[in-house]
């Protein structure tokens, strides 16, 4: 075991906030043997808590972080380090994540990554619009991420598994420990079919209420693209879609009812700026289609000013560049059309690299 991996497992089988902690730790210019030689002093310099120095004065008495470096191996279980080659880039770039995680499954996956979740308790509407989004991802070869709970969650998995594509589940226990029990069978087919569970917890994790928004910030980093099924507005889905706008992530939402309270926070998120989901074809072409050609030669820009558009998204196009930063209904009115039809045309001349959202709210042509 190296050193780096012993103080890792030391702080978060402490229960405290490893990251933070962590970040306190490199300040302190010291190696990562000096976590657990410098003891007492040195953790509270960090700003460990009673609870946090207790658990770590048994820890390193013990032979725990050997112990839990076995069993991960006997289980199959990779414990993964930032300084490792395959850490997730994404994760990389936010200071309030992980140093560790616990992978059980295949990795690193293959394929853009586009995280879909939303309410446990949905309709039938949004958990068949979730299946077909996850279907749609993992048969243009994306990965589906999510955070393996019922209702949105399950289905986005379910869709991707459903023309065995690759998904990723982000779990607020152990990933040793099934929950929902029920979801032990979607979890086994998630691994058997080259996907991967993912937790920053450690082995035997029990679910705790505070875990399940903490993991948030980590699907909300390995995504791409997040897209919000149903979700009201206190939810954990909507805490995914904040840390995603943190961390500058491109976020969907997919329009429901407006009497519904378990769509109300999807649609506030349209009214503040997110891209409405009107056309899962439409979705993917953008969401994957750019990055699966991530690697040809650019489009020069007078070919790009020669792709056909429709008369409509021509029209929504030239008020744009005449009139700059328009909401969708200024263009409805200026365009004399319906607000599906400038949401349609905006997808597409999004999907085209030929708009952008400006705010909340608010589309802008992208300068010639």
């Amino acid at each position: 075991m190296t050193p780096l991996l012993r103080a890792l497992l030391l702080l978060a089988g402490s229960g405290g906030p490893a990251a933070r902690l962590w970040n306190a730790f490199e300040r302190e210019g010291l190696p990562p043997e000096a976590f657990w030689t410098e003891g007492e002093p040195l953790w509270s310099r960090l700003g460990c808590s009673d609870t946090v120095r207790r658990a770590l004065r048994n820890l390193v008495s013990s032979s725990w972080p050997e112990e839990e470096e076995e069993r991960a191996k006997q289980g199959g279980v990779r414990l993964l380090t930032f300084r490792d080659r395959e850490w997730p880039d994404g994760l990389a770039e936010q200071s309030d994540c992980p140093r560790l995680l616990y992978v059980r499954g295949n990795w690193p996956l293959v394929g853009p990554p586009v995280a879909v979740v939303g309410t446990r308790r949905c309709s039938s509407y949004g958990r068949s619009t979730a299946f077909e989004i996850g279907r749609a991802v993992g048969e243009s070869g994306g990965v589906v991420l999510s955070g393996g709970a019922a209702g949105i969650d399950k289905a986005a998995h379910e869709g991707c598994l459903s023309v065995a594509g690759a998904s990723a589940a982000v779990l607020g226990t152990g990933v040793d420990v099934a929950y929902p029990r029920e979801h032990e069978p979607l979890f086994d087919r998630l691994v058997r079919n080259g996907g991967a569970l993912l937790s920053e917890y450690p082995l035997g994790a029990q679910p705790k209420q505070w875990r399940f928004p903490e993991r948030n910030r980590i699907i909300a980093a390995l995504a791409g693209r997040l897209v919000v099924v149903e979700a009201p507005v206190r939810s954990g889905a909507m805490i995914t879609a904040r840390c995603a706008l943190e961390a500058g992530r491109e976020v969907w939402a997919v329009p429901g009812r407006i009497n519904e309270a378990g769509c109300e926070g999807s649609n506030r998120l349209i009214y503040d700026g997110a891209v409405p989901l009107i056309s899962i074809p439409d979705f993917v072409s953008l969401a994957l289609g750019r990055q699966l050609t991530l690697f040809e030669e650019p489009i020069p820009r007078g070919e790009q000013n020669s792709v056909a558009f429709t008369e409509k998204e021509q029209r929504i196009l030239c008020l744009l560049e005449k009139s700059g930063e328009r909401t969708v209904d200024n263009l409805a009115v200026e365009g004399t059309m319906s607000p599906a039809d400038v949401f349609s045309s905006l997808a597409a001349l999004m999907a085209a690299g030929r708009v952008f959202v400006a705010g909340p709210g608010r589309w802008s042509a992208v300068p010639k």
